[in-house]
């Protein structure tokens, strides 16, 4: 952690900004069925941190949260971005939205802790073609907020 520099993120209509202090400990693509509805998406990139490493700096009073079966997402109340979630199973975990970082902002994490998981049921419109390690539902060890 003693080259990471924190980086920023935002909803898209700039009511609610972040800082993350640490590099992301994983980051997945999840295919599940939850979170391509959640997010209107044929997949949705997580990246995974310890809470504590995740601030918000404005907005706190505009993030939502829908409570799911999976996890407690948050997303701003103005513009509907989704910025993280959170799971009773990880308690002290978050995940946040590369996506929405500033700029050219990377998580950080370690490359080869990037990968697909819940590939099985992905959409029939999807054809996975970078050579990520692929996973039929969570990729050990079981840290992923869906399904």
């Amino acid at each position: 952690m003693t080259d990471f520099q924190p980086i920023y993120g935002r909803c898209e209509c700039g009511a609610v900004r972040f800082r993350v202090d640490a590099p992301a400990q994983e980051m997945y693509h999840c295919h599940c069925s939850r979170c391509r509805r959640l997010h209107g998406t044929l997949f949705a990139t997580f990246a995974y941190i310890q809470r504590e490493h995740l601030v918000i700096e404005q907005g706190s009073e505009n993030l939502a949260t829908y409570d799911s079966p999976a996890a407690h997402w948050h997303f701003c109340r103005t513009c509907g971005c989704h910025l993280l979630a959170e799971s009773d199973r990880k308690p002290g975990g978050a995940w946040y939205m590369p996506a929405t970082l500033d700029g050219d902002a990377t998580p950080g994490h370690p490359k080869e802790t990037e990968k697909h998981i819940f590939a099985s049921s992905k959409s029939p419109c999807e054809t996975i073609t970078d050579n990520l390690p692929q996973y039929d539902e969570y990729a050990p060890p079981e840290i992923s907020p869906t399904s």
